[in-house]
């Protein structure tokens, strides 16, 4: 039985400590930018297997990452390193940072040179400028609110208030506010600016509520949901719930901020009570908004121009498989959302690797360019605006977004296994 030190007195060569040094810092690097914890820990076993470490386990809870290996003598080494956090998605990092993973391995880097690469990866020029991100975050809001039943006058101030709703969270972020009452600044601040267009005569009730549940979904914590449901498949249960209960506090604030702006509502006269039925779009129209917030959302999440292509066929997929399960299937969208969001994972791990892409940011553009549950969350705010319950309504969003990151893992899964066999 090996003994076990975690001193660097111990580590026997420099190589190996500077091993260790990388690896543990590869690992949570990837935890920071979005990558799931199964994900990681792949990540970090190949590199560790390109350098002929032995009795290497790398193990994630939550933020912290434990790397352990063997140092050739009996003895057993380890490193732990803990992830600044686990709510942010970046695909331009994910993919820097896989790449020096990639070069790792196929060209035999020695652990110094490993270290230099990952220390500089992130010192490149941005993908896009911070307006083209900003853009796309803008394209995004516009697609999902015509997507769910918004005129076009109505989409092009959601990507307006998207805009100031973003902008108010980034800035939150650089002061450190907690994410609890960020997001519920942000909420409210989307409620009340979609109040104030209708207020100005702007907008109809009907068409505040699609510009408010718009901006409220992009809000949601989707990232966070599908690595939670990725944990929870690959039985990483301390992970998943981290992962889970930082959700937990993002729809916290989002809720704190609904509340407050519902509270507001009730003081005005909204006059009779609309339908909460909104209209349908086209099958085609709806495709083709599907596939241009899937590229929007790439830009938003500074994917590079190597994910545009790639999250536009994602988006058509999985706009395609979505539709077709509910017009010719006559299967309700609560449960044709997760079907399709199960084809695409299943293709995003296939096709990740030869794409060099990651597979999460695959499948996030996916689902949030087709199957957000936007018109879900309109049905409830619209309901709620005229103080008659919307809380099935939100609760059934909550569900259905859940489903979505439990049917991309399923994908996922699927595909392991095939690959497996093969």
């Amino acid at each position: 039985m090996p003994n076990q030190d975690t001193g660097r007195d111990r580590t026997g060569t420099a190589d190996l400590d500077a091993a260790l040094e990388f690896l543990t810092r590869l690992g949570t690097d990837a935890l920071e930018c979005g990558y799931a914890t199964a994900a990681a820990e792949q990540m970090v076993l190949s590199c560790a297997g390109a350098w002929g470490l032995s009795q290497v386990t790398v193990t994630g809870m939550g933020r912290v990452l434990l790397v352990q290996c063997d140092d050739g003598q009996g003895h057993l080494v380890s490193r732990m390193g803990e992830a600044a956090g686990l709510d942010s998605f970046d695909c331009d990092r994910m993919r820097r940072i896989k790449a020096v993973a990639r070069a790792t391995v196929t060209e035999r880097l020695d652990p110094a040179t490993a270290c230099h690469r990952l220390a500089t990866a992130d010192d490149g020029p941005a993908v896009f400028p911070w307006w083209w991100v900003q853009a796309g975050g803008m394209l995004l809001a516009f697609c999902i609110c015509v997507q769910i039943g918004g005129s076009i006058a109505a989409a092009l101030l959601a990507a307006v208030i998207q805009l100031v709703v973003n902008v108010t969270g980034r800035g939150f972020g650089a002061y450190g506010v907690p994410k609890l009452f960020g997001v519920a600044v942000q909420a409210a601040l989307a409620g009340s600016l979609g109040g104030l267009c209708h207020l100005a005569g702007w907008l109809t009730v009907a068409q505040a509520a699609t510009v408010i549940a718009t901006t409220w979904v992009l809000i949601a914590p989707l990232p966070q949901l599908i690595s939670t449901a990725i944990d929870m498949v690959s039985a990483d249960s301390m992970s998943a719930l981290v992962r889970a209960l930082g959700a937990g506090l993002i729809i916290g604030g989002i809720v704190l901020g609904g509340l407050l702006v519902l509270s507001l509502s009730w003081r005005f006269d909204l006059g009779v009570a609309v339908n909460a039925d909104l209209p349908v779009l086209p099958v085609w129209l709806g495709v083709v908004f599907a596939v241009l917030g899937a590229i929007g959302n790439a830009l938003f999440n500074a994917g590079g121009s190597g994910l545009l292509l790639p999250a536009a066929v994602a988006g058509l997929v999985t706009a395609s498989v979505n539709q077709t399960l509910i017009h010719l299937g006559n299967m309700p969208s609560a449960w044709a959302g997760p079907i399709a969001a199960v084809v695409l994972g299943f293709l995003a791990a296939a096709c990740a690797d030869p794409l060099r892409l990651p597979m999460s940011a695959l499948a996030l553009v996916g689902i949030t360019g087709a199957l957000l549950p936007g018109l879900i969350v309109c049905q409830g705010l619209i309901l709620s605006v005229y103080q008659v319950s919307g809380v099935g309504y939100f609760v059934q969003a909550g569900a259905v977004c859940v489903a979505l990151g439990v049917g991309a893992s399923l994908g996922v899964y699927l595909w392991s296994v095939l690959a497996r066999r093969g």
